[in-house]
């Protein structure tokens, strides 16, 4: 579904995307020939795993998870994506015929949709762009492993202030607030816990006076403190 009142805002943010930003104007303009604003609604699915791979997708609005289900039928979070992101271009590039993933509304969202054959053409013709690319991936692919080690390595507290801190402005040192904006069973499952873990790490973050809590709001009473904390992995 294409929303024409929004596109100068989508070519704008689309535009600024790391894996865009690289090209040239013509190039940018091949992009937009082939791309799509698609609307979901919370729950709403934009692909299943196993299907056949057919676009990528940059979120423009609201919020999307990728899930994998396990042969028991059980559902795990692989990664929340917000916007500014894309997903589903490292499968592409990677040559499978699949997504590997199911990609799932959160919240009410506006995704961008690109066509994955055209979009891998364009690709094939420049190798400047091709090394842009790569480097995207590169930066993908460095923080997919800290991500990883830090869901193997460190505990729940660990894990919950190291996911509120990624929505922190580097300047800002002091008190914040923010809003959880995907349910708080959802950022579990993104962390590798638990709902249980997850409600017991924050009253432990509560009783040692580092957060508090009031339903979906959680202020950080201070944000350096936790940053040193997390450096010397003393959560």
């Amino acid at each position: 579904m294409i929303h024409k009142d929004l596109q100068p805002k989508v070519v704008h943010y689309l535009r600024q995307n790391t894996m865009f930003s690289g090209m040239s104007d013509s190039q940018f303009d091949q992009i937009l020939q082939i791309a799509d604003l698609v609307k979901k609604s919370p729950e709403q699915m934009l692909f299943q795993q196993d299907m056949d791979l057919s676009h990528i997708y940059f979120v423009y609005d609201g919020a999307i998870k990728l899930v994998r289900s396990t042969i028991k039928g059980d559902e795990k979070i692989i990664e929340v994506v917000f916007p500014g992101r894309t997903f589903a271009e490292g499968v592409l590039f990677a040559g499978a015929p699949k997504y590997p993933v199911t990609a799932v509304a959160l919240k009410p969202s506006l995704v961008v949709s690109i066509q994955a054959k055209p979009f891998l053409k364009l690709l094939k013709s420049s190798a400047d762009l091709c090394i842009n690319m790569l480097g995207q991936l590169s930066v993908r692919l460095h923080w997919m492993v800290k991500e990883l080690d830090k869901q193997t390595l460190h505990n729940a507290s660990f894990r919950v202030i190291d996911y509120f801190l990624t929505q922190v402005k580097e300047e800002v040192t002091d008190e914040f607030s923010l809003t959880l904006s995907v349910p708080k069973r959802d950022i579990a499952s993104r962390l590798s816990i638990k709902p249980e873990t997850f409600s017991r790490a924050l009253k432990s973050l509560e009783n040692k006076l580092l957060i508090e809590v009031k339903e979906n709001h959680i202020l950080l009473k201070d944000v350096s403190k936790l940053r040193a904390l997390l450096e010397t992995e003393a959560l």
